[in-house]
């Protein structure tokens, strides 16, 4: 197959390059620094600024899958508004610019969503049947506005896959900025530890892609989390003891509110979350259901 990835130089997408590398299909990328991806990653790249280009022809001809994982660090600094701007943009424009090159030859387009299209409040279990209503917060905005901008693609009838990713798990993402506290023994739950936290492993979201972008079954918006969700004062005393780190400290809610201000919801909304379609649709095996045993996965060597 030949695929082209956006995003993938970051957390999820270097994996994902290696992983469909190995399986032998033929890579392609788009990149603001083009050079750079490609000496990276190893494959061809271009040169792409979604912000005021078009997407490449030649990026785009003769692609069968399209992946999209291109979007700003939503945990990076304060939602002011020019920042609220650009998340949602590199989300929306990228999107609908990738769906309006789609050639001919296209078969699928896979594209990142996000659980932050559910309430993110209370014990309410959501799966892939939520209907998202008019009144949305910032979070389901993007969201839900993303998967309608991929959803446009359906119209040339190409296979559409939404991927509403949790919290990944793997050398990068919220571990690398969680480690150095739990080492220091200053872990612990924020707020009252009580929210839902649904997690993935690394392995099992590249292996979710690599699916969704093969497999014909995958269709529409799919929970890409582990099955077994749990709280976050769950979480951090799983996280010590992966490190070998007592857990003392807790964050009180207000104070991260006062730090990060619309931010902070990111890490005091509560998402139950269960990966329905993959498991009764799809029959997918996860590698890491467990959260000890993903941890003692990623921490096997300390």
């Amino acid at each position: 197959m030949n695929i082209l990835i956006t995003g993938a130089t970051g957390f999820i997408g270097q994996q994902l390059v290696r992983r469909l590398l190995q399986d032998h299909h033929n890579i392609t990328v788009l990149s603001r620094n083009g050079k750079s991806a490609s000496e990276q990653l190893g494959v061809p790249a271009f040169d792409w600024d979604y912000t005021t280009q078009d997407v490449p022809f030649r990026a785009v001809k003769d692609c069968h899958v399209i992946i999209n994982l291109m979007g700003e660090n939503l945990g990076e600094g304060r939602w002011t508004n020019a920042r609220k701007h650009e998340i949602y943009q590199s989300r929306i424009l990228s999107t609908r610019k990738l769906v309006d090159a789609a050639p001919d030859s296209l078969n699928a387009f896979v594209c990142g969503s996000a659980i932050g299209i559910y309430p993110g409040a209370g014990e309410e279990l959501c799966d892939e049947s939520y209907v998202v209503p008019e009144q949305r917060s910032f979070m389901q905005t993007i969201c839900h506005d993303w998967e309608q901008e991929a959803a446009r693609i359906e119209s040339s009838r190409v296979r559409r896959v939404s991927i509403r990713t949790g919290v990944v798990l793997g050398y990068g993402g919220m571990l690398q900025k969680l480690q150095p506290i739990f080492k220091l023994g200053f872990g612990g739950s924020i707020g009252n530890g009580k929210q839902w936290l649904p997690w993935i492993h690394i392995d099992d979201i590249v292996s979710i892609y690599a699916m969704a972008a093969l497999d014909m079954r995958y269709r529409g918006p799919i929970n890409a989390v582990a099955p077994n969700p749990v709280r976050y004062l769950e979480f951090a005393e799983t996280l010590g003891q992966a490190l070998q780190r007592p857990v003392f400290f807790r964050t009180p809610a207000i104070l991260l509110k006062l730090a990060l201000g619309e931010a902070a919801a990111l890490a005091l909304n509560s998402y139950q979350v269960r990966p329905k379609k993959l498991q009764k649709e799809y029959d997918f095996q996860f590698k890491f259901a467990d959260l000890s045993a993903a941890l003692a996965d990623l921490y096997h060597q300390i």
